[in-house]
């Protein structure tokens, strides 16, 4: 579900690459936690260190150099605002009017949105002993080749209680109805390899995808009615799965028994809520990407979860990662405990 448009082919002059590169960066002083957002880049995640027992771990896989992090050919930690995924020769009907999106070089297809890049401003920051948040917002004047749409987003990021959460805002401005949808897209790890892992999935659906576009089919092709563990042995993962229309909050877990942590993804789940999931592990990715979503891939054509929102209406729902030392009775060879 990844690869990125470069957002551009011209040199960044040295002050645009610092505006660009700007962090803000929620602190915990009391447990020495943090969590760096970059603004100028659509909001990104860059960096979540969070402390299980003892031990602080840095448990987001990002690019390093300035060129990298501003060019982020994987979406690392990025906000896929108004839609995530691909969409087919970047085509969809809205509204009895066709439109054309902006075509990936790399394929004919339009990927992620089109916020990634875009300066949001700082509307409110508050910190404390053990808490930080801040409030960023960015409006869509409806420019944007195939969206000709209006609307306005506010993030909340919040890092409380040795909890990350995002709440996402996105209202419509415009004068006629708009589709969106919202996404994130973070690649999670901890300090052990990635392939003697476990992912621990709330019961959901699996959603059938085609091959190419990883686009859904309409089928799905199995339910599972509780807790399902996946080792992470094989190489290769890129899947789509459905929480369902009733809402509720669900746990992913990226649990690492070598290490004796487990990552917790938190997800308002549900109709008009981040229903979907998509899991996405390159054949030699040292990470794995958890992705909250509100709708399927190609939801602009297929509905499948999009969001129409009337003049003046608005979405909001919340996400959130949290760090847990697991209860083992020997350091090697523990057991994996969870629960239902």
């Amino acid at each position: 579900m990844n690869r990125r448009i470069p957002i551009s082919k011209k040199p960044l002059s040295v002050e645009h690459a610092r505006e660009l590169l700007r962090m803000v960066r929620l602190v915990s002083f009391k447990t020495g936690e943090f969590v760096t957002i970059l603004p100028s880049l659509g909001g990104r995640v860059h960096e979540i260190v969070l402390k299980a027992g003892k031990r602080r771990f840095s448990i987001l896989e990002s690019p390093q150099s300035a060129a990298d992090i501003i060019k982020n050919d994987h979406f690392a930690g990025a906000k896929l605002i108004p839609f995530a995924g691909r969409i087919p020769e970047a085509k969809y009907e809205f509204g009895g009017k066709a439109h054309r999106l902006t075509v990936d070089p790399r394929g004919n297809f339009a990927i992620h949105g089109f916020v990634t890049d875009k300066l949001f401003r700082i509307a409110k920051s508050t910190a404390g002993a053990d808490h930080a948040s801040v409030v960023l917002e960015y409006t869509h004047h409806g420019k944007t080749k195939g969206y000709p749409f209006k609307f306005f987003v506010r993030l909340t990021f919040s890092l409380k209680n040795s909890v990350f959460s995002c709440t996402t805002e996105i209202r419509n401005i415009d004068s006629k109805p708009l589709p969106v949808g919202d996404g994130w897209h973070p690649y999670f790890r901890t300090s052990g390899p990635i392939g003697k892992m476990f992912l621990s999935l709330p019961s959901h659906s699996v959603v059938e995808v085609t091959p190419l576009f990883k686009v859904p089919t309409g089928r799905t092709i199995k339910s599972a009615p509780g807790r399902v563990i996946i080792p992470l042995n094989r190489k290769e993962m890129d899947s789509v799965f459905d929480f369902g229309e009733k809402q509720r909050r669900v746990t992913t877990r990226l649990i690492d028994p070598t290490v004796g942590v487990e990552i917790q993804i938190w997800q308002e789940s549900g109709r008009k809520k981040y229903r979907y999931l998509v899991v996405y592990r390159s054949p030699a990715g040292s990470s794995i990407a958890i992705e909250p979503w509100t709708s399927a891939p190609d939801a602009f054509n297929n509905s499948m979860g999009l969001l129409i929102l009337k003049p003046g209406a608005k979405f909001k729902s919340s996400y959130g990662v949290k760090l847990r030392q697991l209860r083992s009775s020997r350091s090697r060879g523990s057991r994996i405990e969870h629960k239902r």
